[in-house]
C-alpha cells in the first residue's frame, strides 16, 4: 500500500513542512521520485520508471501554452466564473473552461488539475504506478490501494484524517479546498472539500464548488446530494467544525 500524503491546501506559513511530508512518504514507497519545477510550478512525481526528465519538458510546455493564453486573454486569469472556450484555444485551455462551466466557478479553478492531466496522458502509458502532485493536488495511477492524508486547520479532527482509495478506482484525480486557510480565495466558509473525480482538472473545480458551497454545518448533506449527481464524480468529503459528511468510493483509515 503506496501512503501518499499531501497538502490539500497551500497555506503559506504551512507550505514547506506539509508539502516536505508529502514528499518524504513519497519516497519511502517503493517508487523512485522526481521534483520539477519550472518558474512558478513546483511539482512531484512518483512511478516505478523514470520519466523525471520527460514530465520536466512537458511541464515547460503546459506552463508556456497556460502563460501565453492569458498573456492574451488577461480576464481569463482573473474570472470567477465560466469563461466560454473558443475552438482556437489551447486544450489544455478548453478542458479548464468545460470544467468552469460544469462546476460554475472560474477556469483557474482547475488549473493544478488540468496540469496533472496534462502530464499524466504523455507519461502515464508507460506507468503501472503514477503519483503526480501539484501543490497538494493528486493526480494517482495505481494497481495497489493508496492511504491519502489529508491536512486541514480543524481542532475537531486534529488537523488530519486519512482517507483510503481502492488500486481498481484509479486513476483519478484527487482535490481538495478551503474557506478558511489557504491563498486560494473561496466563497465559503468550509474546512475542507475533497472531491475524486476521474480527472484532476474535474476534481479541482468540484473541490472549489463544493468549498464554496458550504458556510455551516447544515450546508453539508445538500451539497454532496448535489454533487454526488455528477457523473465524472466518485466521491466527496466535506467538513464543517465538528461536523463530516462523506460519499463515494473511498473510506476513512
Amino acid at each position: 500500500m503506496i501512503k501518499a500524503s499531501f497538502l490539500s491546501i497551500n497555506d503559506l506559513d504551512r507550505e514547506k513542512n506539509k508539502l516536505q511530508a508529502y514528499r518524504s512518504a513519497v519516497k519511502n514507497n517503493d517508487c523512485p521520485g522526481w521534483l520539477i519545477s519550472y518558474r512558478h510550478s513546483d511539482i512531484y512525481i512518483s512511478s516505478e520508471i523514470d520519466i523525471g526528465s520527460e514530465a520536466a519538458v512537458y511541464l515547460e510546455e503546459v506552463y508556456c501554452e497556460l502563460e501565453n493564453h492569458i498573456k492574451k486573454n488577461p480576464g481569463f486569469y482573473k474570472s470567477l466564473s465560466p469563461v466560454a472556450a473558443k475552438p482556437y484555444y489551447p486544450e489544455i485551455v478548453k478542458k479548464m473552461c468545460d470544467c468552469s462551466r460544469q462546476f460554475k466557478v472560474g477556469p483557474m479553478a482547475a488549473v493544478a488539475g488540468a496540469v496533472n492531466d496534462y502530464l499524466a496522458e504523455r507519461v502515464s502509458g508507460r506507468c503501472s504506478r503514477l503519483i503526480i502532485e501539484n501543490g497538494g493536488d493528486l493526480f494517482i495511477k495505481s494497481g495497489s490501494d493508496v492511504t491519502v492524508n489529508l491536512y486541514l486547520k480543524n481542532t475537531y479532527f486534529n488537523d488530519s484524517i486519512n482517507i483510503l482509495i481502492k488500486g481498481c478506482d484509479t486513476p483519478c484525480g484527487i482535490c481538495s479546498s478551503s474557506g478558511v486557510f489557504g491563498h486560494s480565495y473561496s466563497m465559503g466558509r468550509c474546512d475542507l472539500a475533497t472531491v475524486i473525480a476521474s480527472s484532476s482538472a474535474a476534481a479541482d473545480a468540484a473541490a472549489t464548488a463544493a468549498a464554496n458551497s458550504v458556510n455551516s454545518q447544515d450546508d453539508i448533506q445538500p451539497a454532496i446530494d448535489y454533487f454526488r449527481t455528477f457523473e465524472h464524480i466518485s466521491g466527496i468529503l466535506l467538513i464543517k467544525d465538528a461536523k463530516i459528511g462523506m460519499w463515494g468510493k473511498f473510506q476513512l483509515v
